[in-house]
């Protein structure tokens, strides 16, 4: 059913949605996390490890030693099936709030995407924590910029699943009809239709084809 306005519930919807695809694309471009791990073998010297997790690969900065490299996606290629997942919502969302009729492919998408993502960014918390080289390891965990922006595209991404579930198809329905709009709503919110009111019915006057009255009679009275 089309109308003139965007229903505003999932056209918020969509916005959240292509908000927190922005943000996944951009949290696989920067690190997630850089550790440092103090090694303690010597007690008159520590060695300091750090090492920087990404979505595409594994960064290991030693001292005196060049930056070793190694490529791995264990989260990235899920990152990326995410964001398939928030641009068909974002899609989806938009397409609903255009024809303001009943539908569940929005709902559908958005939750999808939400939980797929959740998923991933807990996934990437678990690998990025990690455990400590051997003991006597002391660790510093910093959290980048690239875990920083998951985490607010997990929040968008709920956001946008939230308000996907609060369309109201009857709502919708009537206010995307435009045969209803004239009708008048009291405040508990249900449309009532005033009849106009019903003209008078006259009868037809046949005094003029009644019989004249007998003076004759009365006057023998």
């Amino acid at each position: 059913m089309r109308s003139g306005r965007l229903e505003p519930r999932r056209l918020v919807a969509a916005g959240l949605a292509a908000l927190s695809l922005v943000l996944t694309l951009m949290g696989c471009l920067f690190p997630f996390f850089s550790t440092e791990h103090r090694l303690s073998f010597d007690p008159s010297a520590e060695v300091v490890i750090e090492v920087v997790h990404g979505a595409w690969d594994l960064k290991i900065i030693q001292p005196d030693h060049p930056p070793q490299t190694t490529s791995t996606s264990p989260v990235g290629i899920p990152l990326l099936i995410a964001a398939a997942f928030l641009l068909v919502a974002t899609v989806a969302s938009v397409r609903a709030a255009r024809l303001r009729g009943p539908g569940t492919l929005d709902r559908w998408f958005t939750t999808i995407a939400a939980v797929f993502l959740a998923g991933v960014v807990v996934t990437a918390v678990t690998l990025g924590l990690g455990r400590p080289m051997g003991e006597g390891t002391g660790v510093t965990l910093t959290l980048e910029a690239g875990m920083w922006a998951l985490f607010a595209a997990v929040v968008t991404a709920a956001g946008a699943a939230v308000m996907s579930h609060r369309v109201q198809h009857d709502e919708v329905s009537m206010n995307g009809d435009p045969s209803l709009a004239d009708m008048p709503t009291p405040k508990d919110g249900i449309s009532i239709t005033v009849l106009p009111p019903e003209a008078p019915s006259s009868a037809p006057d046949y005094s003029a084809f009644a019989p004249a009255p007998q003076s004759g009679a009365k006057e023998r009275d």
